[in-house]
């Protein structure tokens, strides 16, 4: 299953000693296969990423692990994605 996971991070202050721990945490599960593409918002406000996880539940587990839950300062809002078509251009920068 394919997942769209949008993070919004609404406490700024807290959540920039966090940031560089959330990036490497990223980049492991993209590493690891279970992030697919990830970015963040130009107003530095959040980001998305699209995750593969067997299950919602799986996910969650996964998502629980993201520094930035720990410092309580973002909300995930994940929403199952059934990808129809992929254009490679769309993941240049």
């Amino acid at each position: 299953m394919k997942f769209l996971v949008d993070v919004r991070i609404f406490d700024q202050p807290l959540a920039q000693p966090l940031l560089e721990a959330h990036r490497d945490y990223l980049l492991e599960n993209f590493e690891a296969g279970r992030f697919l593409l990830f970015g963040a918002y130009p107003d530095g406000e959040g980001g998305m990423l699209i995750a593969r996880a067997d299950s919602r539940n799986a996910l969650e587990a996964i998502l629980e692990l993201d520094p930035l839950r720990a410092g309580n300062c973002a909300k995930w809002t994940t929403t199952e994605l059934k990808i129809a078509k992929a254009a490679s251009e769309a993941l240049l920068a």
